[in-house]
């Protein structure tokens, strides 16, 4: 096995862990699952990468809970804002979110299935056509940590790393395989 961490440092992660994806504990998901439902971000409903499209509560835990192997990626940066500051916010979650999927591709080299979570809404095209069709880049959307009921600050928590000062905005993905 290849050393991911070691990979994810040389990609520009700021810090990265490995952890069980048995070990994590779904206690948050009605309450996630509920915060997605109040529409805050503007996603519900609206992407394939969100709920309720990607499933229940009951599926989003037994797909996590499926895969033996997870490693949790980090990326701090300096204070942005998607309300006050949605341009510079869409650049550094579209960089995140290249950076991830290029690791995606390097542990697909050695793991036939390897399943990328990561955060916000998709923006992949420019209007979804959820859910009359299926998804037109299925192969390359992000489905959202949160949405799959993962509270993704306790699995951080664990790993030991910090998280972002109130002068710094921090963004996460998860990879299972």
């Amino acid at each position: 096995m290849r050393d991911y961490l070691a990979l994810a440092y040389e990609q520009g992660f700021t810090n990265a862990a490995y952890f069980d994806p048995q070990e994590v504990s779904f206690a948050d998901a009605e309450v996630l699952r509920e915060a997605c439902r109040a529409n805050d971000c503007g996603f519900y409903g609206k992407f394939w990468t969100c709920p309720p499209a990607v499933g229940t509560i009951e599926q989003c835990v037994n797909t996590f809970k499926s895969y033996r192997h997870g490693i949790i990626l980090q990326l701090i940066s300096e204070a942005v804002s998607s309300v006050f500051n949605p341009e510079f916010f869409s650049d550094i979650s579209n960089s995140f979110n290249t950076m991830s999927k290029a690791l995606k591709k390097e542990m697909e080299k050695e793991y036939a299935d390897v399943y990328l979570l990561g955060m916000s809404g998709c923006n992949l095209c420019k209007n979804c056509n959820y859910p009359e069709k299926k998804c037109r880049k299925a192969q390359e959307m992000v489905p959202c940590i949160s949405g799959h009921c993962v509270n993704v600050f306790k699995i951080w928590n664990a790993s030991g790393h910090r998280q972002a000062n109130l002068d710094e905005s921090d963004f996460y993905s998860i990879l299972l395989y």
